[in-house]
């Protein structure tokens, strides 16, 4: 989410935990929050915790959130949740298993952000034992792999989507934590 308040790294942690303690169906950080969590560390300020979840997993997770006082701005594939009272966001971002059980981000026509179409993840995106942990908060990840290209391909999901310094930065990150033949292969 563009031009939100950046949220204290307490906050962030508080939300994992809450959300780790009471949402079932399982979640993935990817993003900023992701890169700091595969790298052990804050690196940077975040405005909101970006997430991945599987599609049939959608209900679920709504009513999971709404029970958490969660309100949302529903997007289709991209969904927005905020927590009023706390000041709580996460976005979430919907995603389809292919054939072979590969997660697939997919964009609708006529979707009001995005490049509509299948788009591919690396092998392995969604694997549910993927965790990194920070300041003793343990959270499922997305492949560092996938967060590298995603930062490397730039605008090829969302149109219109300019360079920016955070997706530098979180490039420089990843690269400390992928071995250069794994971002290669």
């Amino acid at each position: 989410m563009s031009g939100a308040a950046h949220l204290d790294p307490d906050v962030i942690l508080a939300t994992l935990r809450e959300l780790a303690a009471h949402v079932c169906p399982p979640l993935w950080l990817f993003g900023g929050v992701a890169v700091d969590f595969l790298a052990g560390r804050w690196t940077r300020p975040h405005g909101d915790i970006d997430l991945n979840a599987l599609a049939g997993d959608r209900e679920r997770i709504a009513a999971d959130l709404r029970a958490l006082g969660y309100d949302t701005e529903d997007t289709g594939w991209l969904t927005h949740w905020r927590q009023p009272h706390t000041g709580r966001a996460v976005e979430i971002v919907f995603l389809e298993r292919d054939a072979t059980g590969e997660a697939v981000l997919v964009i609708p026509e006529g979707a009001a952000i995005g490049t509509p179409g299948r788009h591919a993840t690396v092998p392995g995106y969604l694997d549910p034992a993927r965790w990194a942990q920070l300041e003793g908060v343990r959270f499922r990840v997305s492949h560092p792999v996938g967060e590298w290209q995603a930062r490397r391909q730039g605008s090829g999901v969302i149109a219109g989507r300019a360079r920016d310094p955070k997706l530098d930065h979180d490039l420089r990150v990843l690269e400390t934590v992928i071995p250069e033949r794994e971002r290669l292969s």
